[in-house]
């Protein structure tokens, strides 16, 4: 009988639930008024064993399914959130600053001239780029702010609980340091840069609004580079 209670033990171990049942079988064995022989003990044994697998195969299960979960929020690339990703932390966002009663700001960011990057230097240069701006991204902001790729080379950036005007600083402080910026692949250092739009948000904020607000700014801050070049062209 030792022998065999010391099997339950190696067999449950792996498991609380199953090592607590198995504790409880015995006991309750141990104090029935039939004895069990070597033949139920190894029907306990059995069943426990079973119990166990079945459980490991859940866990796993589980796991594979956050796993899956987690790469269809995940840029393959850059691996930062997509925009599905994205738009989960903005609800989350959202809904912090709805209970904590405090504000945050949303920046979209393009790439200028993406397009000639990889017409003259090839994808890989490009995807160079990407990863490039995705990093600096990530090292000027907070561990609970943001940073996600929305698109080919537009990216966006959650700064929570902030000061909306201390943010939109952030933001544009960041953008010059991504327009200094230079990819070196091939033997060539590419340049860098981006036109960004910005838009607070509070706990009052339709997160729809919110990012066609931060889009459409893009956008203005893009043909305003665009103007400035031509003038200085």
């Amino acid at each position: 009988m030792i022998e065999q209670k010391s099997k339950l033990k190696d067999k449950t171990a792996i498991n609380p639930y199953v090592s607590k049942l198995a504790s409880k079988l015995m006991r309750t064995a141990a104090n029935a008024e039939m004895k069990f022989d070597s033949t139920g003990w190894q029907l306990i044994t059995e069943v426990l064993s079973f119990a166990a697998a079945a459980e490991q195969r859940m866990s796993e299960q589980q796991d594979r399914i956050a796993y899956l979960e987690q790469l269809s929020v995940t840029d393959e690339l850059t691996g930062i959130p997509n925009r599905r990703g994205l738009r989960l932390a903005l609800g989350q966002a959202l809904s912090s600053s709805a209970r904590h009663q405090e504000a945050g700001v949303l920046g979209f960011l393009d790439l200028d001239g993406f397009k000639d990057i990889n017409d003259h230097h090839g994808h890989m240069a490009g995807d160079a780029v990407l990863r490039f701006v995705a990093k600096t991204l990530k090292q000027h902001v907070r561990p609970s702010d943001v940073v996600a790729r929305i698109a080919g080379d537009e990216f966006a950036v959650i700064l929570n609980r902030c000061d909306p005007e201390q943010g939109i600083q952030r933001l544009r402080t960041l953008q010059d340091s991504i327009n200094r910026g230079k990819v070196l692949y091939g033997g060539t250092r590419i340049p860098v840069k981006c036109s960004i739009g910005t838009h607070p948000f509070s706990a009052t904020t339709d997160p729809g609004d919110l990012i066609e607000a931060a889009d459409q700014a893009m956008y203005h801050d893009k043909e305003k580079r665009k103007g400035r070049h031509l003038r200085t062209a």
